[in-house]
Order: structure tokens, then sequence, then C-alpha cells
């Protein structure tokens, strides 16, 4: 069966197969002097091992592992500057600073990535420092500029691109991929601290109309006004979000079903314009993000179906019997009709 990689994995493993041929060729081809260097072929058959298990792993190769292998990584390369017979040798190993950091940079968070990649150059300089002398600094830190500022400047490119990747270009808040990550951390957060969460999925009303009669400028223009009124009458703390075309989300942190419903009809007087539904739903304990959300967009569309004004609810499942109970969310529900526009 084949197994399913991640970039992250492959990279890994390309980054430890390199240092498998790496040191088998120091230990045969390009051995120094005449003795066998059995401490090289141990760490080419290591990285070896490493990332075979890394392949079949795949894309469960986690970011946790990652960091424990970039770890031991740095502790077998580094102390060896300590045994290699020349100079050259010895730069050749500092050369490996280059793909070490950045893929510290560009798989794990940046603050890990500072720590162990300015930890390696550091010990580097001290050991070349120690063996051969001020004469070889030179090297030492052109090597260090260098793997550092590429290294900075991919990892300011690759925050540049989650945050583009994560966010909505026109109405700038998240969009539905970002929500979605913000949503699973909260509720992971949720399950341990126990605090409500309420969602509104919200849906213009009319919207396509606008975009029929006046042109997708003015329905652009339209989806950045709402977004910007939603985003002065919200606190900090909750997350507003575009999911695509006139849907947008509301995650209300610390907030229960009924405060989310009354957030919900404070926003619909004080937006009226562009009209808009809405479906509120409390998280359940146990619940996952998707079907969290899935149950307040079945409200958004049973509020636009039923109209101006009218509302829906469900009881809780401890006012049924016990079987029923078990499958329903445990929270009361509503969704709210559309005002005028």
């Amino acid at each position: 069966m084949r197994v399913k990689q991640s970039e992250m994995s492959i990279a890994a493993a390309a980054f430890l197969l390199s240092g498998t041929g790496l040191a088998l060729l120091n230990a045969t081809a390009f051995r120094a002097g005449s003795g066998p260097r059995p401490d090289l072929v141990a760490t080419a058959l290591a990285a070896l091992i490493a990332s075979v298990a890394i392949l079949v792993a795949g894309r469960r190769f986690s970011r946790a592992a990652a960091g424990t292998l970039m770890v031991l990584v740095l502790v077998v390369v580094v102390p060896s500057v300590t045994r290699v017979p020349s100079e050259l040798r010895a730069v050749n190993l500092g050369l490996l600073f280059l793909p070490f950091f950045l893929f510290l940079v560009w798989f794990l968070p940046m603050w890990f990535a500072r720590l162990l990649g300015y930890v390696w150059i550091g010990l580097y300089a001290v050991i070349m420092l120690g063996r051969f002398g001020i004469e070889i600094s030179t090297v030492v830190l052109t090597i260090g500029v260098t793997g550092v500022v590429i290294g900075e400047l991919v990892g300011r490119f690759k925050g540049r691109l989650e945050r583009t990747s994560l966010t909505d270009p026109l109405c700038d808040v998240w969009n539905k991929r970002g929500f979605e990550r913000v949503l699973g951390s909260t509720v992971t957060a949720a399950e341990r601290g126990g605090q409500p969460l309420a969602l509104l999925v919200i849906d213009l009303d009319g919207f396509k109309r606008v975009n029929d009669e006046l042109g997708h400028g003015a329905g652009d223009a339209l989806l950045r006004g709402f977004a910007r009124q939603m985003a002065g009458r919200t606190r900090p703390e909750d997350v507003f979000a575009r999911f695509g075309g006139d849907e947008f989300a509301l995650l209300l942190i610390g907030v229960d079903q009924h405060e989310a419903v009354r957030t919900a009809e404070r926003l619909q007087r004080e937006i009226t314009d562009p009209a808009w539904s809405y479906g509120v739903a409390e998280w359940a304990p146990g619940e996952t993000p998707a079907a969290f959300v899935e149950r307040a967009d079945l409200l958004m569309l049973r509020a636009k179906r039923d109209g101006r004004g009218e509302r829906g609810a469900r009881v809780r499942p401890a006012e049924r019997d016990p079987g029923t109970a078990e499958r329903d969310s445990g929270t009361v529900e509503r969704a709210a009709g559309t005002l005028d526009g």
C-alpha cells in the first residue's frame, strides 16, 4: 500500500538521505587517512534508518517528531566538528547549517527555528575558533551570516504566505481556511477549560440582485462595508470570517446560546444595510468543529427559508427521552429571519 507523504516528511527524508550519502562518501571514497571510520558508517546507517521510518510514517510524521529529529541532528553533527581531520572538512560540515536552518524555518515555529539555528551556529563558531584559531573566523562569519539572513528572509516570506492563505483579500478578515484553523484550536481549548462557544453563520439578503443590477464592483463594496461594520461592533476576542460569496461567520468565545442570540439581535439592529440572515448554534461538548459549523449553517438556511421575523428553536436534550438526548447536541438553537435592507 502506498503511503501518502507530506511536504515535511519528504523534505526530512531527503535531508537525512543526503546526510547518509555524504557520510558514506567521507567514510570511503573521500576518506582522510588510512584508518576506518566506523563513526561515519554508524551515522550513515542511523540517518538511513530514520529516513525510511519517516517515509513509512508519511503524513503521520508530526511537527513534534520533526523538532525532535532536528535536535538529534544538531547533537550529532555539531560536535563531530571536533573530530574532522582538516579545516576544509570542518567548513563542509558548517555548510550543513543552511539546509538545517531552512528546514526549521519552513516547517516549524519561527521561535524554535531561531533557537536551534542560533545554538547550532554559536556552537559551531566556538568549536571552529577553538580548533583552528582566529584565522578561520571570516569563514565562520560568512557561513553564519549567510545562513541567518537567508533563513530570516524565508521566514518572513513564509509568514506572508500564511497570512495571505488564511485571510480574505477583499474584506481583510479570516477566510474559511483560516477560520477553520482558529475554530479547531478554540474548540480544543473549550474542551479543556469548559468555556462556552457560540457561532453565527451569516448570509446577506439580496446580494445576487446587487451584483446583477449594479455590477460586481458594487457587490464588492457591499461586502467590504458589511465586514467593516461587523468588525467595529464585535469584541477583539471574537473571530469574524468570510466563508465565500456573501456568507460570513462569527465565532463568539465564552458566550452561550442565549447571549449569542442577544448579540445577533443587537447586531441586526445596528447593521441594517445590507440586510442579513443568520443561524446560531452553541458548541456541544464532544462535537467536531465541522458538525458545529454545519448546525449553524442549517439554521441560517432555515431562517432564510422561513422569511422575515420567523424564528425556530429546538428544546434541550434533557427535555427528551434519554435515547434522543444522547444523539442531540445538547443546546438550544435558533435562527433569525431577515430584516429590511
